[in-house]
């Protein structure tokens, strides 16, 4: 049932397959995924939260209906009956979907991916909104490890990959994030991603290599200086 329902909510969203790997040499392809203690974290924190929602919803009844039993006859008759009726239906729209929210953290830990070439890297995930950013070497700035508290002792991290421009300043001199951060998050080999960025990034370099289009412009700009010179020289 499980499944069956899993494959009815990705058909229903249109959920695209897995990525393809970005530019880059086929043989370079590593696809990372998020740890295992990711997963059960969002799935606690999805409990929690269900929870809530439950004695949130009986508390608020039973402070209804003591509110209404101080105020005595002046209650219409109805009115107990029909609230005990509306948290009878809220519970069970809660339990109805319980399996439905379940599945759907886990489809959130299942679709995300994290891909790096020679290249470039690619990452995706979602599933109600599904989100990919493709960020080139040339363009990265800054590769670090964010962990918090919380991460360490699940042994979880986030590797968050800065690109040329991912950063605007604020009136207070401020560094304001946007879209130009690549985050692997929650990771359990944090250093690892980072190890390998590193000395892909600098190999990119070392070789001079840039994007097709960039090389083609440059070719261009250095056909025009020369025509330029030669008519000159004539």
């Amino acid at each position: 049932m499980v499944e069956r329902i899993r494959e009815t909510l990705l058909r229903l969203m249109l959920v695209p397959p897995e990525p393809t790997p970005p530019q880059g040499s086929p043989d370079s392809v590593v696809t990372f995924r998020a740890g295992s203690n990711y997963y059960r974290w969002r799935v606690m924190v999805w409990a929690v939260k269900q929870v809530g929602v439950l004695v949130g919803t009986i508390w608020g009844l039973q402070f209804s209906l003591a509110f209404l039993a101080r105020l005595g006859p002046k209650v219409p008759w109805w009115m107990a009956p029909g609230l005990q009726l509306a948290e009878a239906v809220g519970i069970a729209g809660i339990l109805l979907l319980i399996p439905v929210t379940w599945i759907q953290q886990r489809l959130d830990y299942e679709l995300r991916w994290y891909i790096v070439t020679d290249r470039s890297l690619r990452i995706r995930h979602g599933l109600w909104n599904v989100e990919e950013m493709t960020m080139t070497f040339a363009n990265i700035q800054q590769i670090r490890i964010n962990q918090g508290p919380l991460q360490r002792l699940l042994g979880l991290a986030d590797v968050e990959v800065t690109s040329a421009g991912g950063g605007a300043a604020t009136p207070e001199g401020e560094q304001k994030r946007n879209s130009h951060v690549a985050t692997f998050a929650g990771v359990d080999n944090a250093e690892a991603i980072r190890d390998l960025m590193v000395a892909r990034l600098k190999q990119y370099r070392d070789a001079g290599l840039g994007d097709p289009e960039e090389q083609q412009s440059g070719v261009q700009d250095l056909l025009t200086e020369a025509q330029a010179l030669k008519k000159q020289l004539a």
